[in-house]
């Protein structure tokens, strides 16, 4: 199963966008949990969470991988706005045994297919996220390297 974690600073607009997308995931049985790892918000962002039945979390991506208790990860951008079938894409990757890859919002525009994805989640496994050591999203994307894009 998958645990999605959520990198938060003062995310709440962006939460209220990305949270019901993650809805049919988790009612299907592809998404087991949600957790936000925040860096200090003061807004409403722990409501939200707490509203919608998100871990809240104080730290960085080490603390919510420790935490999570799927097998792969999910590391989300608050900003990233997942496509229609997102979910299909990444099951279908998933029962083929793929690796880690890139979640992008969209075809890889003509520049990106060049320099890389700059907006996309991470999925990757919970015994490889804590081998990085990685503890924010920028440091994750930097230590996975190449990664196999889904959109």
């Amino acid at each position: 199963m998958l645990s999605v974690i959520i990198p938060t600073l003062n995310s709440a607009r962006e939460l209220q966008v990305l949270l019901p997308v993650l809805v049919p995931a988790a009612v299907d049985g592809l998404v087991r949990e949600v957790i936000a790892a925040d860096g200090g918000s003061t807004d409403a962002t722990g409501v939200i969470c707490e509203d919608a039945g998100v871990e809240w979390v104080e730290g960085g991506l080490d603390v919510a991988a420790r935490k999570a208790r799927g097998d792969m990860l999910l590391v989300l951008p608050t900003t990233l706005r997942l496509r229609r079938g997102w979910d299909d894409v990444l099951r279908t990757h998933l029962e083929g045994r793929g690796g880690s890859a890139l979640i992008a919002e969209g075809p890889p525009s003509f520049v990106e297919r060049f320099s890389g994805v700059k907006l996309a989640g991470v999925l990757i496994g919970a015994e490889a996220m804590q081998r990085t050591g990685a503890t924010n999203l920028t440091d994750l994307r930097r230590r996975l390297g190449r990664a196999k894009r889904l959109s």
